[in-house]
């Protein structure tokens, strides 16, 4: 749930979005309950952040086929996600420091616990989603660890 205080004609109003379901959203403005239709859907996914990649060198030569008895490493970014609804209470990472899998990223809280979600692999974080005081669901992305 989203809370917005709003000031309109000089009347201060404390609306809470209680649910967005495509067209049909569901608010509390002031305590009353009430139901809001959009011109358009509201889109629930967040923007995709845009990540900066060093362009690839002109004469790139091919790499060398790693043995066979060797599993080569995925060097594909991966997001950490909610593992349960909450509120962030703090954030320890920012964008371009180094993690290794098992370092807490985030503090959720959650049913009044405080959880540490950790980073689940090692490497960069490319991008954080998520602001102190976020309300977020469960399987939400948190971070990206490239």
């Amino acid at each position: 749930m989203k809370t917005y205080k709003l000031k309109i004609n000089g009347n201060t109003y404390e609306v809470a979005i209680q649910d967005v379901n495509g067209q049909n959203v569901e608010v509390e403005v002031n305590g009353k309950a009430y139901s809001v239709e959009l011109d358009q859907a509201v889109r629930a996914e967040r923007p995709k952040p845009v990540i900066a990649r060093p362009a690839a060198p002109a004469a790139a030569t091919a790499p060398a086929a790693a043995p066979a008895s060797k599993p080569q490493e995925s060097h594909a970014a991966s997001a950490t996600k909610s593992p349960l609804p909450g509120t962030i209470l703090s954030i320890n990472v920012t964008v371009g420091q180094s993690v290794k899998a098992g370092d807490v990223a985030v503090v959720l809280e959650a049913m009044k616990m405080e959880n540490n979600i950790n980073c689940g692999r090692d490497g960069v974080v490319k991008a954080v989603y998520v602001q102190k005081g976020d309300n977020v669901l469960e399987g939400a992305d948190l971070l990206l660890v490239e």
